[in-house]
């Protein structure tokens, strides 16, 4: 029996040595670990610079698999999907092909801070992706396995395509049964599976998301590699059967009666505008936070002393946190085949038969039934600022991190930091430099410089509150600012880069339009009587008169109707009329922001009083700046440009605050 015991260990032995590939030779120029948003974008960027790419995910059939929400983008995540797509990246374009409801979000204020977004059909989406995409993109192969640790090797100080001062560099991966395969470059976008736990109430089960194992050698490599890791948490709310809600209690949310599209290349989405599905509102009643309270001894994911989501917490935070108040519940589609409801807001992971009691005591959900119970996934992240700007680890060469392994959340960070590192994976590959979007350039660059200058000790979520110049980074004109750059490098289309130009010429010859017509204001009085003008003499250009947000649209109608001759044909292109009453309307106030930049700038070495009240009234500044400022105490205005996560307004608001009290205590 030992002999024969002796025997099954050799075979299997040997076994595993003949199915090993011990070439020194790459088999790819990149490999793509996880087939989430991150990883999907990454492969396609890759396989669009002509390198040969190999996708490795759990299931090929969860690929693309939206985990959480039903929607994409949103204020501040909207700008990002709109760089992804100006620099050719896929989501953008499936968003558009499979959405259930178009809305812009914010109206209210500029639109430099508009947010669209659009609920998602999931089973749509992850068809599009599949098909669509990944099934013909050139360059890419796919396989579905379990990578259990990476291949790495001493690193040559006479390589050529080195650009660090590493010591080792990553040239493969090994598969959990044995097999190695060999790359140039390796792309980990393993999302929240590293090590992760999920939790409902006391139960804890080893998983990444329901159904899917945890990747568990993956993060033992990486803390063997000496990677500084940390753990965060997230939580997903309980899935709702959408016959069985009274939407009657519920408040309405219908969408745009114009959808607007997520990609340029689009004119218009795939969904009638009136056939889009609606979302409904309701909220949490007083019974909610008691339920919560009383059973906090039950729900271990609330009591973990681990950072979860600030912008996106479970209703236990939020009860906790904010006691006596209800909270908005939004209850969304799944799909157009669908019955299912994702209650947004409502984030929970008490026991199953609490969820039950709990959405039960909500208007319109009171005979509600479960699909499925909410639950939290507790995860290990690396510290992000372990990589530099290309995302690229500082310690192993050729070894690219993206999405939620750098302490992100959401799908569209993924997929930006997806492509980012897809494209310079590539570059790396084929010995070109890097793509770096600058923070100046647009919020993907925000992003990564959020990420690779401070860290992270919290999930990172966009919002345009973190771009000091939100101003001219606006969704209109993502294509102008980065689709050139793109195409220099190689990751967008000769077609792609020929719309771009004919938009940007287009938009070139309006504007110089508008500048160029000009009238006394005698003249632009009478074409405009409802407005009132100042009486300082002088012509004023047509550029000026359409900066007016209260009533630019009607002075365009106007100037088209008197003049038809030079402004019919702005009239008549609705796309490009859009975008130049845009450049109009923020004309004057970018140069007021490049000002406000050159103020702090200036001022970088101002000292901040040890005694300054940052709780005061008269300094304006939210919640969170005022805990991240008091929790630093930074002593020079340069100190706090320098605070993790504080706003460029926050900044701009202590400098005035500083210099105020510094001029009244000489004064005094």
């Amino acid at each position: 029996m030992l002999l024969g015991c002796c025997s099954r260990s050799l075979r299997r032995y040997f076994r595993q040595i003949s199915c090993r590939t011990y070439s020194s030779q790459p088999e790819y120029d990149v490999i793509v670990v996880g087939g989430g948003h991150a990883g999907c974008e990454a492969c396609c960027a890759a396989s669009r610079m002509n390198s040969k790419t190999l996708l490795i995910t759990h299931k090929k059939e969860s690929i693309g698999e939206m985990s959480c929400n039903p929607s994409f983008g949103g204020i501040g995540k909207g700008h990002l999907i709109r760089e992804i797509d100006a620099l050719d990246g896929v989501c953008s374009r499936i968003c558009d092909q499979s959405g259930v409801q178009y809305k812009v979000l914010n109206k209210r204020k500029g639109p430099a801070v508009w947010g669209l977004r659009a609920q998602i059909d999931r089973v749509l989406y992850k068809q599009h992706m599949q098909s669509e995409i990944l099934d013909r993109t050139p360059n890419l192969d796919t396989i579905a396995a379990s990578v259990e640790d990476l291949i790495t090797v001493e690193h040559s100080p006479n390589d050529s395509n080195s650009s660090s001062n590493t010591l080792r560099r990553c040239v493969g991966v090994v598969l959990r049964d044995g097999r190695e395969i060999r790359s140039k470059c390796v792309i980990l976008t393993t999302g929240t599976f590293l090590r992760a736990q999920i939790n409902i109430g006391l139960d804890v089960r080893p998983a990444g998301r329901i159904g899917d194992e945890p990747a568990i050698g993956l993060a033992n490599t990486l803390e063997r590699l000496n990677f500084k890791m940390g753990r965060l948490k997230t939580g997903t709310p309980p899935r709702l059967d959408g016959t069985t809600i009274d939407f009657k209690k519920c408040q309405p949310m219908h969408g745009d009666e114009v959808p607007v599209p997520f990609s340029y290349l689009n004119d218009s989405v795939w969904i009638k505008p009136e056939d889009q599905l609606p979302c409904y509102m309701t909220h949490t009643s007083p019974a909610v936070q008691e339920l919560v309270l009383q059973n906090l001894h039950v729900n271990r994911h609330v009591s973990e002393e681990i950072t979860g989501p600030r912008y996106c917490p479970s209703i236990e935070s939020k009860v906790i946190r904010f006691k006596n108040r209800s909270h908005q519940v939004w209850l969304e589609p799944e799909g157009l085949s669908s019955d299912v409801i994702y209650p947004n807001g409502l984030s929970c992971t008490l026991p199953e038969e609490l969820q039950e009691k709990l959405v039960h005591s909500i208007p319109g959900l009171e005979n509600s039934k479960l699909v499925r119970p909410g639950y939290g996934v507790e995860y290990d992240y690396v510290d992000p600022r372990e990589l530099i700007p290309s995302l690229e680890t500082k310690k192993i060469e050729g070894l690219f991190f993206a999405g939620q392994i750098n302490g992100t959340t959401g799908y569209e960070e993924a997929a930006a930091q997806g492509l980012i590192a897809g494209v310079n994976a590539a570059a790396k590959a084929q010995n070109k430099s890097p793509l770096r979007v600058d923070r100046t350039e647009g919020y993907i660059g925000v992003l990564i410089d959020d990420l690779t200058t401070h860290g992270t000790n919290e999930p990172y979520r966009m919002f345009t509150s973190r771009a000091e110049f939100r101003l001219s980074l606006r969704p209109d004109n993502a294509d102008t600012r980065l689709t050139k750059k793109g195409h220099e490098i190689g990751c967008v289309s000769e077609h792609r880069l020929s719309l771009t130009i004919d938009m940007e010429s287009r938009l070139g010859q309006a504007v110089e339009t508008c500048k160029s017509f000009k009238m006394s204001v005698a003249k632009w009085s009478r074409l405009l009587p409802s407005v009132t003008f100042s009486k300082t003499p002088g012509n004023r250009s047509a550029f000026e008169m359409l900066g007016s947000p209260n009533t630019h649209e009607v002075a365009m109608k106007m100037l088209t109707a008197e003049f038809p001759e030079i402004f019919a044909w702005i009239q008549e292109d609705s796309i490009l009329c859009r975008r130049l009453l845009i450049e109009t309307l923020y004309a004057r106030n970018i140069e007021q922001q490049m000002q406000d930049v050159a103020k702090v700038r200036r001022d970088e070495a101002l000292s901040i009083p040890p005694s300054i009240d940052y709780a005061s009234k008269q300094l304006s500044l939210s919640i969170e700046d005022r805990e991240k400022l008091l929790a630093v105490q930074p002593q020079t205005i340069a100190a706090a440009t320098r605070v993790p996560g504080i706003t460029p307004s926050a900044i701009l608001h202590l400098l005035h605050y500083v210099k105020y009290h510094a001029a009244t205590a000489k004064i005094n």
